[in-house]
């Protein structure tokens, strides 16, 4: 099989001047671990005189080999793509996983990189796999195919944090725990979701603790259910905040919502777009027995978000 011609065009729409130094896989999050590697990327291509770039498949290959399983983005394609850039990629190509990309063999698809982006290096992570089944021997295939049509192949090794590797899977247990320390040792920033600022119950403001709520993408990662400390960056201000992830189950245990209480802020900011850090886990979520005992621990949470938030 050869690639789609849909691929291709994506590839050839996405290709730079210069010859090229790249890299594959999802990346999503672009946690320490990927930007170890973009960052060996960005060292061999410089050595070459290379333009070092990333193929990012999306969505996430599990969307089409396992349907059942719903994915869950750490980032968004367009802030994955702007972290891919920051952490040292000079382009970054979009590459739409689809069940045709999925048959094609890797060394079809790295034949692709060398003709349509002039890939004349790949530098591959210490689990790479790509292709049609993902073969666990594709470093030695694309060597072996690197020698026959002209480039360079460089593996990196694994980066550890804790005894376990870096990787997505970890960061995304670590925020089902609520676990925003290790979500940022693993990130090498802080977990921030965005999104407008939409109209909800407007129960908060009937009990003194006005909110903002924010809308999210379904399919994106979330801190487990519980209060967060938090901080805000809202129509041109940065503000504390106390965040609520949950079900609101003192008043209808409903679908999961995003409300923030804005420390010492009044306005309105409905439909801006709100980016959200979550710095640190305040409690998990409870059920109240009345609207005054609500009230009462939401104060609690308000002052220690205060002391959380630098």
């Amino acid at each position: 099989m050869t690639i789609p011609s849909f691929t291709a065009a994506q590839l050839a729409a996405g290709a730079p001047g210069p010859e090229t130094a790249l890299t594959i896989g999802v990346l999503d999050g672009v946690h320490l671990g990927h930007q170890a590697l973009l960052q060996r990327l960005r060292d061999e291509a410089r050595k070459l005189a290379l333009s070092p770039g990333v193929v990012t498949l999306h969505p996430h290959p599990i969307t089409v080999l396992r349907p059942e399983v719903a994915p869950s983005y750490l980032t968004s394609l367009e802030d994955r793509m702007e972290l891919i850039r920051a952490a040292g990629a000079d382009w970054v190509v979009p590459l739409t996983f689809t069940g045709e990309v999925s048959e094609v063999e890797c060394e079809e698809l790295a034949g692709a990189f060398y003709d349509l982006l002039r890939m004349r290096l790949m530098v591959l992570g210490p689990d790479a796999s790509f292709g049609r089944g993902a073969p666990k021997d594709t470093v030695d295939r694309m060597r072996k195919l690197g020698a026959d049509l002209g480039f360079e192949v460089v593996q990196i090794e694994p980066l550890m944090h804790d005894h376990e590797r870096y990787s997505s899977t970890a960061v995304r247990r670590a925020l089902a725990d609520g676990d925003m320390d290790r979500v940022t040792s693993l990130l090498g920033r802080r977990y921030t979701i965005s999104g407008p600022v939409v109209h909800g119950f407007e129960r908060g403001r009937t009990i003194g603790f006005p909110t903002a709520n924010i809308s999210v993408a379904r399919d994106r990662a979330l801190p487990g259910i519980g209060v967060y400390a938090t901080r805000a960056r809202v129509a041109g201000h940065v503000l504390k905040g106390a965040t609520n992830i949950g079900r609101r189950p003192t008043f209808d245990a409903g679908h999961i919502s995003i409300e923030t209480h804005l420390l010492d802020f009044e306005g309105d900011i409905y439909g801006e777009r709100m980016d959200l850090e979550i710095l640190a886990r305040v409690r998990g979520e409870v059920r109240f027995e009345s609207v005054a005992q609500l009230k009462a621990q939401i104060a609690k949470d308000v002052d220690s978000a205060r002391n959380l938030v630098p």
